[in-house]
């Protein structure tokens, strides 16, 4: 669990395709975003500028998601589905309703001594 809670937040990826590099960690914070000055003349200040603003971004949404939760997480309907849900385990099983029998067939030989089936009401 400790090699994965570190690879969850720890664990980066750098790709560089077309004149430009990005540099990410894997709980997607933007560690750097450099875009190659053949791609946008003056472009040093660009990569740090895009990679700030997506980072904020997803901090912002992050945080919105957060307060959803807590919103959900206050509402006294949901507390009282999840407290069903938690003793679940420890309360009995209904009882089932009782189910209708099917219908029965009733064997009785033919006048040439073979069975016949013939349905009961």
């Amino acid at each position: 669990m400790d090699r994965l809670a570190e690879a969850l937040s720890n664990e980066r990826t750098a790709l560089r395709a077309d004149g430009v590099y990005v540099d990410v960690h894997a709980n997607g914070h933007v560690r750097s975003i450099v875009i190659e000055d053949k791609i946008v003349a003056g472009s040093s200040q660009l990569g740090s500028l895009i990679a700030d603003l997506i980072n904020r971004a997803r901090e912002q949404a992050q945080a919105q998601v957060e307060n959803l939760v807590r919103e959900v997480q206050g509402d006294p309907r949901i507390t009282k589905v999840v407290e069903q849900i938690g003793d679940a385990p420890e309360r009995a099983l209904p009882t089932p309703a009782a189910q209708p029998q099917p219908e029965q067939w009733d064997e009785d030989e033919d006048d040439h001594g073979h069975g016949k089936s013939s349905w009961l009401h």
